[in-house]
C-alpha cells in the first residue's frame, strides 16, 4: 500500500517573523504609556478625593466648635493669629482651641487634644482672623491649606486652599470659667492656657504650633 505524498506547506519566513515582532513591539510600545497614564489619572483622582474630604471635614468640625462657642477669647477682633481661643457655655469644653500640629489641624477642649486631618495629607498656613465687629455679633475666618503628595513616575503634589468663615451663636452664659489668665505662646512655638477647676485656674500646655 502506497502512502500519500505529504503537501509540502512553507514555513515562517525570518523576513515574516522580523515583521511580526515589529509590529508587536509597536503595540507594546502604543500600550504601555496608556497603562501608566490610565494609573497615574487614577491616582491623581484618588488624590484630589482625599484632600477635598479632609478639608471638608476639617471644616465641619471647626465650624460645629466656633458656632458652639461663646466668646472668641484669641485673636482680638481685627486681628490675625495662628490659633483660635473659644470660651464655651461648658467647663467641660472651656476653653477650645483649634491650630495646626506637625501638619495636622488639632482641637483642643479642656485638656483633651483631638486630631481632625488624616495622615495622608498635610496642613500648612493654618490663618485665623477675628472679623468680630462687635462683641454681640462675633465672627471669625479661618484658612488652611491641604496638600497631598503622590508619588508615580515623577512626584506629583496636589494642593487645594480653604477658606470659610464663622458666626457664633451664643446661647447661655458661661459657667465654670473662674477669669483665668489669657492663652499665650510660649518659647515662640507652644501655646499655654488654663483650665478652671473647682473655681481654681490650673496650666496646661500643649505642643500646638502659635507661631
Amino acid at each position: 500500500m502506497k502512502r500519500p505524498l505529504l503537501e509540502h506547506r512553507p514555513g515562517t519566513t525570518l523576513v515574516e517573523l522580523l515583521i511580526f515582532l515589529a509590529i508587536m513591539a509597536m503595540i507594546v510600545g502604543l500600550t504601555i504609556p496608556m497603562l501608566f497614564t490610565a494609573a497615574e489619572n487614577r491616582v491623581l483622582q484618588q488624590t484630589i478625593s482625599v484632600v477635598e474630604q479632609n478639608g471638608t471635614q476639617a471644616i465641619q468640625n471647626i465650624g460645629l466648635k466656633v458656632r458652639n462657642a461663646e466668646k472668641i477669647l484669641y485673636p482680638a477682633p481685627g486681628q490675625t493669629g495662628r490659633y483660635l481661643v473659644l470660651q464655651t457655655g461648658s467647663g467641660g469644653t472651656n476653653p477650645t482651641i483649634i491650630g495646626s500640629q506637625s501638619g495636622t489641624v488639632v482641637i483642643i477642649q479642656r485638656n483633651v487634644k483631638e486630631t481632625i486631618s488624616n495622615e495622608q495629607v498635610g496642613i500648612d498656613d493654618f490663618v485665623v482672623r477675628n472679623t468680630s465687629s462687635t462683641t454681640a455679633s462675633q465672627s471669625v475666618s479661618i484658612s488652611f491649606i491641604v496638600t497631598r503628595t503622590i508619588r508615580l513616575q515623577q512626584p506629583h503634589s496636589y494642593t487645594r486652599s480653604f477658606d470659610v468663615s464663622f458666626s457664633l451663636l451664643p446661647d447661655d452664659a458661661p459657667t465654670g470659667y473662674c477669669n483665668c489668665p489669657s492663652t499665650s505662646c510660649v518659647n515662640g512655638n507652644a501655646i499655654q492656657w488654663y483650665v478652671c477647676d473647682t473655681g481654681v485656674c490650673e496650666e496646661a500646655t500643649t505642643g500646638l504650633e502659635c507661631s
